[in-house]
């Protein structure tokens, strides 16, 4: 593991929270019993260039962790980071997340949701984004996260992660759940259709549901 990661995620640093995270968190639904058993904590303004592996914005002030939760116990190599506050890149795209340096896509697990997650009766959530999954999670559904649209598949294929293989897919109801844009935005529509095809595929019965986009 990332050994800045790795001592992020040591017993000292589990209680370190912004007032601005805990905020965001709370906006969002997190409880702080899911912030900590998921490990969600901020990031000290003098690691954020050694955890992710290359120079953050200057005008980012501020990080919040989200390490990737192993099914099996520990967590994955994978982390994203949510900046504070978001910024432009140089495409003129709104950046709000961050992942390190060479990563490729995983999923999001819930620790909570994993009993339900590996259970083949019980419908499966793929949601877009941790917090939403999280949030999903609180609910008692089997939820499970993606980052973006296109966080179910590596660059060059459109076959689902290697993570998939340890969820029961064959015959089960799946309800993929992206972004609200999704009524909207053409290439977040064209990514849902693809990444629900890549469940068909794999013998789940997989269904669209889109939220509605918040005001």
């Amino acid at each position: 593991m990332n050994p800045h990661l790795e001592l992020l995620l040591s017993p000292v640093s589990a209680g370190a929270l912004a007032p601005a995270h805990r905020a965001d968190l709370e906006k969002s639904g997190i409880t702080e019993a899911s912030r900590f058993i998921q490990g969600i904590r901020s990031v000290p303004p003098s690691d954020f260039d050694r955890l992710l592996g290359f120079p953050v914005p200057a005008a980012v002030t501020s990080l919040l962790l989200f390490p990737y939760p192993d099914p099996t116990g520990g967590y994955f190599d994978m982390f994203q980071v949510k900046l504070f506050p978001s910024v432009i890149d140089a495409a003129g795209h709104m950046m709000k997340y961050l992942q390190p340096k060479g990563s490729t896509p995983q999923l999001y697990f819930v620790r909570s949701a994993v009993p339900l997650v590996m259970d083949p009766a019980t419908p499966l959530y793929l949601i877009e984004g941790p917090k939403k999954a999280i949030a999903a999670a609180q609910l008692g559904l089997a939820a499970v996260g993606f980052a973006g649209i296109h966080g179910w598949h590596v660059r060059g294929s459109r076959e689902l992660l290697a993570d998939f293989d340890t969820v029961p897919l064959d015959d089960r109801v799946v309800e993929l759940v992206p972004d609200g844009d999704a009524a909207t935005n053409p290439d977040v529509a064209r990514g849902a259709a693809a990444f629900g095809e890549a469940l068909l595929a794999r013998g789940a019965s997989a269904r669209l549901l889109v939220l509605p986009v918040a005001a």
